[in-house]
């Protein structure tokens, strides 16, 4: 049993061992100068924000990439996805929406998702809301592209383009990347993989979706 058990140990090690040198490769390889082709819509992931509705700066730096590529006409609309940090607080979407107008994106070609807790529910909300058949632009950083693209075409969405904001967000304080993050972006691939996995097992046996979307919170 102990032999086991260690053996198991090791696998698992290795699979996240693995994701950390693919999320390396990945946030430092990707290109940021491309150019992306048009799409139907631009979607810009929320990022972190206080208690008080401040945006933290990665997310700042997503919605300023999202108005520059409204302004460049790679798409007429823009979803913004993020939910609330505490109870009763605002929402990651509204301020991120409220930011873009600020620089110039109307409000009429925005469009607002505020219940999004993670990357998972980040493509179920904007896929009630815009349906799978538009041509999507997810913006975040390089990171965390991957990932996001899995959710939202575990989501259904099935034309997908990707666009990095930055390749990782910085350690508080200095300048260097914060590796940290890149640690539980190696885990974060394998939890969703396994959230997901529950969610469609769950509605294979007759939960409800809103019985299951606490699973991807």
């Amino acid at each position: 049993m102990i032999r086991a058990l260690r053996r198991l140990a090791i696998w698992l090690g290795g699979l996240v061992a693995a994701a950390f040198l693919a999320v390396l490769a990945w946030t430092f390889l990707w290109p940021m100068d491309r150019v992306p082709d048009r799409a139907d819509v631009i979607v810009c992931l929320g990022a972190g924000m206080g208690p008080d509705g401040r945006l933290h700066a990665p997310a700042i730096r997503r919605v300023e990439t999202c108005a520059d590529l409204w302004r460049g006409g790679i798409a007429p609309r823009v979803v913004f996805t993020g939910g609330v940090r505490i109870n009763d607080g605002p929402a990651a979407g509204d301020q991120m929406a409220n930011l873009a107008m600020s620089l110039g994106v109307p409000a009429d070609d925005i469009v607002t998702e505020n219940k999004a807790q993670s990357t998972l529910q980040n493509a179920i909300f904007t896929r009630d809301l815009i349906g799978t058949t538009p041509r999507v632009l997810l913006v975040t950083e390089a990171f965390h592209l991957p990932r996001s693209w899995a959710s939202f075409r575990w989501a259904g969405f099935g034309d997908i383009a990707l666009h990095p904001s930055e390749p990782v967000r910085r350690a508080p304080g200095t300048d260097r990347p914060n590796l940290r993050i890149l640690g539980r972006e190696a885990l974060a691939i394998w939890f969703n993989a396994a959230r997901a996995s529950a969610y469609g097992l769950g509605g294979l046996v007759g939960l409800p979706a809103d019985a299951r979307l606490v699973w991807l919170h």
